[in-house]
């Protein structure tokens, strides 16, 4: 009943953990992102604000104003791009605050920026510095300084919170397949485990308390983000505590052989990509072998990523497998892997002789 106890505790633990977390999701708001290839972002407001400005002077057409459009849009190229190049830098800054106070502060910048280099502008175009020239042309270039800046922080801002809620709606799309597809091998995983531990309980209930244990720890690491990669360290401890719950229903038809070459410590993973392979291996290969047979896991790394070879034996012809060959591990781990690594990584099956040889590749995170 104690093992019964902290089971459920730990499920409930996670499962408040995860709500937690979820909330934390939905209230998070959407704020731009200045660093994303905002230097194209802002040439094109200067080029659509020019354009507008343009036309909106426009009385009756004469080829002067194509002189001034040209004129009007190297100077806004140049301020968009001084202005990307200081939303850049302050970018840290601007994420760290609110979002109402990181969009006032951006366009405090960009109206210190702007002005500061239209003054300049101003300057060298005239031949005289504002402050001496006439009144009405300081205020009038000084409005269209302000209108420029205004209308291009109003087109960048724009275009960078569509594309932020656009990310956001992709990222949040891509997390929850990620959990449905973890979920679809959490119930295999716990109903065999249950399984074995139940062909326990009768005959030796000291050793199914302690592997109601180990399959409480275990429950507790299913139950994490999907979202999340884990270390690689601690994937292969959780595909131990499976093979050990295997160990005590299967007995002495049950050996597994670890082999691992150069892992790094701080490489991560996708959670459960090992304990399906090895509950496949288990349940088409060592169960259905009268004589059981070894289950040896491979794993060895370059500077740039990790292979992990899984071999077991294969039921000899006159030993029918307990179930057909199950693809559904195999194709949910493989998505998982193309959803954290994309191309980088692989999974890939097949036979030899009377061996079963999974082959796993993916690049090392850390």
């Amino acid at each position: 009943m104690n093992a019964v106890s902290t089971a459920f505790h730990s499920i409930n633990l996670d499962t408040g953990m995860n709500k937690e977390q979820t909330t934390a999701t939905d209230s998070t708001s959407i704020s731009p992102d200045y660093t994303d290839s905002v230097t194209g972002v802002f040439l094109l407001a200067a080029f659509l604000s020019s354009l507008v400005i343009i036309i909106a002077r426009i009385d009756n057409w004469d080829t002067s104003y194509i002189t001034d459009f040209v004129a009007l849009l190297a100077a806004s190229s140049l301020i968009a791009l001084t202005d990307a190049l200081v939303l850049k830098i302050f970018n840290p800054f601007l994420k760290s605050l609110s979002i109402r106070a990181g969009l006032a502060t951006a366009y405090l910048l960009l109206m210190v920026t702007t002005f500061t280099i239209g003054y300049v502008l101003y300057a060298t175009v005239t031949g005289h510095w504002p402050l001496t020239a006439p009144t009405n042309r300081v205020l009038l270039s000084l409005l269209q300084i302000f209108v420029l800046a205004t209308v291009n922080y109003a087109i960048v801002l724009m275009i960078l919170l569509h594309r932020a809620k656009t990310n956001d709606i992709k990222n949040s799309f891509q997390a929850a397949n990620l959990q449905v597809l973890q979920s679809r091998i959490r119930p295999h995983f716990m109903f065999n485990s249950m399984n074995s531990i139940a062909g326990l309980i009768r005959n030796n209930p000291e050793i199914a308390e302690q592997a109601l244990q180990d399959l409480a720890d275990l429950i507790r690491v299913l139950m994490a983000d999907a979202r999340k990669l884990v270390p690689l360290m601690a994937e292969i401890e959780t595909s131990k505590q499976y093979l050990k719950i295997e160990k005590l229903r299967l007995g002495d038809r049950l050996s597994v052989h670890w082999h691992l070459k150069s892992i790094p410590k701080d490489c991560f993973v996708p959670s459960l990509i090992l304990q399906p392979l090895l509950e496949n291996a288990v349940y088409h290969g060592i169960e259905p072998s009268f004589g059981g047979g070894v289950i040896d896991i491979d794993m060895r790394s370059d500077k740039r990523r990790v292979q992990i070879l899984i071999r077991n034996p294969l039921p000899e012809d006159g030993e029918r497998s307990h179930r057909k060959g199950n693809q559904i591990a195999m194709d949910n781990i493989k998505q998982r892997l193309i959803q954290h690594f994309g191309e980088a990584a692989s999974l890939s099956s097949g036979r030899r002789n009377t061996i079963h040889i999974t082959k796993i590749i993916f690049p090392i995170v850390v």
